[in-house]
């Protein structure tokens, strides 16, 4: 039996597949703007970065007046055009399905905008397995920020000890969440995050595919 009882997932890069999608529509919004886009190697580095800092870095000479309007037009991009070029990495919801049987409670922690979260949640099928979903509200503060498992998923989860959580991400912002919350931390070497980087911040494990968790879950 395995030692967690509460798994935590990212979602861009962890569970779903959306490198293409994020891509796509931002470089549809420089181009709206009428500016060059970055290389698409340079915005698929950004994955895991709220979306103001990511125009920002994208975008170093963007007036802060302007972020939120980049971010709205991304958005629409992203509601219109983005969830047609989703898929879940293989094996993902076979993973879900097992962790579920096992008697796991099962969450996503997502940079993401909770609407799309959940929306791309229930046009994947898998929204049903989760007891908790999290995203930006323009409430919360977001990963690496602990707070969020301080003021939503203990209150949520009272009789579990921070030794029973895991948290599985792709990023280094997953990666500093969990170690800023004292709970395990998956590395999900499958999705967006640079590997050196990632290995530097010495997660507790490091899967090369989903299906790989269901060792760690059943142990």
């Amino acid at each position: 039996m395995s030692q967690y009882k509460l798994i935590i997932f990212d979602f861009d890069g962890t569970l779903a597949i959306t490198h293409k999608a994020i891509v796509s529509c931002i470089t549809k919004t420089f181009e709206s703007f009428n500016i060059a886009p970055p290389a698409a190697e340079t915005i698929q580095a950004t994955i895991g970065i709220n979306l103001p800092n990511t125009f920002k870095m994208l975008h170093p000479a963007i007036e802060e007046i302007a972020v939120p309007e980049w971010v709205e037009t991304y958005r629409s991009y992203y509601r219109t055009e983005g969830e047609k070029q989703l898929d879940l990495f293989p094996g993902t919801k076979e993973l879900l399905r097992l962790a579920s049987k096992s008697g796991l409670s099962l969450g996503v922690f997502s940079n993401k905008h909770v609407s799309f979260v959940n929306l791309f949640l229930k046009k994947l099928r898998i929204h049903s397995f989760f007891d908790l979903i999290v995203g930006d509200d323009g409430q919360i503060i977001q990963k690496p920020n602990p707070s969020v498992f301080y003021s939503i998923i203990k209150p949520l989860f009272p009789e579990l000890d921070n030794s029973q959580v895991l948290m599985v991400g792709d990023t280094p912002v997953d990666l500093l969440f969990a170690k800023n919350a004292g709970i395990d931390v998956c590395w999900a070497a499958y999705g967006y995050g640079d590997r050196a980087e990632c290995l530097a911040l010495e997660p507790t494990f490091a899967i090369d595919n989903i299906s790989e968790l269901a060792a760690i879950v059943q142990n």
